[in-house]
């Protein structure tokens, strides 16, 4: 259990009127509780802002970071924050809001509970994605829901998989969506692969597509890293980690991933369990 909190970062999704409203909102409501706050503005991979520096500076890490966006926000600012531990509280202000604890309408009794008293954290894995080229590693990203290796047009690549150092296939696919349990409700699940309960310390390979082949989702366990080599191509091939980190592949690149050392690192609220967040959000629907 973590001790009433004295320093909070409010990070606010990056040109949204709205969400820097609320942030103002809940910086007058932590400072009247007796903590110190201070609100930043995230910005993107894209803009250079890919370290924990751009958001906490040169100073401590803060005790508690409360995002306000959605799922896209907390995913940007987990990566960046996750090598300080810092835990994060998300207020969604986007649409589905799967990985945000509490909305627009909820957030003040929980926000003076975790201030006030103290709360408790959920760490989840994430995962740890290097690309090496001639024996040399050229990129480098932690991902908090998922590693994509896939074609940038319509066309089919020819991805070499090894798990542990073992080759277990060659598989002909518009590309490969590497998931956490955490962004099993996202790409993985949109390319056909399982939900996974999040206390799970597994990850999942999903086929995007696959041509001609029996390759199903699987779920392995962490213990060993999963190397994806793109072994033809016929069009400009992509590495994206979450969607927001990118970088462009050639033919004969390794792709490894590995558990992180790191971990993604909620606040608990309460209140809304894996199970009604699946039926609320409508990823299980009941007939």
């Amino acid at each position: 259990m973590q001790p009433a909190v004295r320093d909070v970062l409010l990070v606010v999704k990056a040109g949204d009127g709205r969400a820097h409203d609320m942030a103002q909102t809940l910086l007058s409501r932590i400072e009247g509780l007796g903590a110190l706050g201070r609100v930043v503005e995230n910005r993107t991979d894209q803009e250079g802002c890919v370290e924990a520096s751009c958001l906490v500076g040169s100073g401590p890490a803060p005790q508690l970071a409360v995002v306000l966006g959605g799922d896209g926000t907390m995913i940007s600012v987990a990566r960046k924050l996750s090598p300080l531990s810092v835990p994060l509280l998300g207020v969604n202000v986007g649409r589905l809001g799967f990985l945000t604890q509490l909305t627009s309408d909820d957030w003040m009794e929980a926000l003076d509970r975790v201030v006030g008293k103290g709360f408790a954290v959920s760490r989840l894995i994430m995962l740890s994605c290097e690309v090496a080229r001639d024996g040399r590693r050229i990129f480098k990203s932690e991902a908090v829901n998922d590693v994509v290796v896939r074609c940038s047009m319509a066309r089919l690549i020819r991805v070499g998989v090894y798990f542990g150092g073992e080759r277990f296939g060659g598989f002909r696919a518009d590309g490969m969506v590497l998931s956490t349990p955490t962004g099993a409700t996202a790409y993985s699940m949109s390319a056909g692969g399982p939900l996974v309960h999040p206390d799970l310390q597994v990850l999942t390979i999903t086929p995007i597509c696959p041509f001609l082949c029996d390759f199903r989702p699987m779920v392995l366990p962490t213990d060993r890293h999963l190397d994806m080599v793109v072994e033809e191509a016929t069009s400009e091939v992509v590495l994206t980690c979450d969607g927001q980190a990118t970088f462009q592949l050639s033919p004969g690149d390794w792709v490894r991933v590995r558990r992180s050392p790191h971990s993604l690192s909620l606040v608990t609220v309460g209140g809304h369990t894996y199970f009604s967040k699946l039926l609320d959000k409508g990823f299980i629907r009941e007939r």
